[in-house]
């Protein structure tokens, strides 16, 4: 796609930042990961990050790794990271500074073309949050999910996303599918999760369930994008692995934006 600069440079800008994300600045700490939900960036224009907060989930509502409630999980190095590598990598006017936090049943929610959503395998929203998801999706809005894992935790996912679509069903994501190959071309199985064991599967629901129409949700299941976002500073993972993950991102919003 034209404008589409190397993501090894991208990573060097990501990189240089480490330090500065480390420390923090606006935003949701992990120790206070509630403390900074007021301080969203006001709508500009611009592409902001849009994280879904909700309450549960989890064991007794925490992170598997316990740091913070379940929606945080990697909140916000790895929100702040992959602003860095849409502003470095594509021509998408973006927000780099924070990330903003919405809850579903917040009005908010339809100011952003797409919402990222982590850890859904205890996830039991509200009726009101469901309501609002289904008219955030039916009017144009783009779910992404990422971070669970397992047969329970699937089967727990596609419980309430029929709760938020009666008539949607969630299938499998052909390979072939624009979403891979929106802004670059991606092959899925090379998208390796940071901790193995399981198979990664892509699924996905359509809207009126026809595969030659819109994406509405798209899920990483066996998987976890956004651990390389927020530890490809830090170099534990090789760099390669950590560019599959930002591409993959990166891809996701690119279709939102254009579909």
């Amino acid at each position: 796609m034209r404008g589409a600069r190397p993501l090894g440079a991208a990573l060097l800008a990501v990189s240089s930042a480490g330090l500065a994300l480390s420390q923090g600045s606006r935003g949701v700490d992990r120790e206070h990961p509630q403390s900074g939900y007021e301080l969203n960036a006001p709508y500009d224009g611009l592409y902001h990050f849009a994280r879904v907060r909700y309450g549960g989930g989890g064991v007794f509502g925490f992170s598997r790794r316990g740091g913070g409630a379940t929606w945080s999980h990697d909140y916000p190095r790895a929100d702040r990271n992959f602003l860095k590598i849409m502003h470095e990598a594509t021509l998408v006017p973006v927000l780099t500074e924070g990330s903003n936090v919405v809850a579903l049943d917040d009005p908010d929610l339809f100011l952003y073309p797409a919402a990222y959503i982590v850890e859904p395998g205890f996830w039991q929203p509200s009726d009101d949050e469901v309501r609002s998801l289904g008219d955030y999706l039916e009017k144009g809005g783009f779910l992404i999910v990422d971070d669970f894992r397992g047969d329970y935790e699937l089967d727990n996912l596609e419980a309430q996303l029929r709760r938020v679509l009666p008539e949607g069903n969630m299938v499998l994501v052909d390979d072939a599918d624009e979403i891979f190959d929106s802004f670059f071309r991606i092959t899925p199985q090379e998208v390796v999760p940071p901790y193995g064991g399981l198979p990664p599967f892509w699924y996905g629901i359509y809207e009126d369930n026809d595969p030659t129409r819109r994406l509405q949700v798209i899920i990483n299941h066996n998987n976890d994008m956004a651990e390389y976002w927020e530890y490809s500073d830090y170099g534990y993972y090789p760099i390669d692995l950590s560019n599959e993950a930002y591409k993959l991102g990166v891809n996701y919003v690119v279709y939102a934006l254009t579909h």
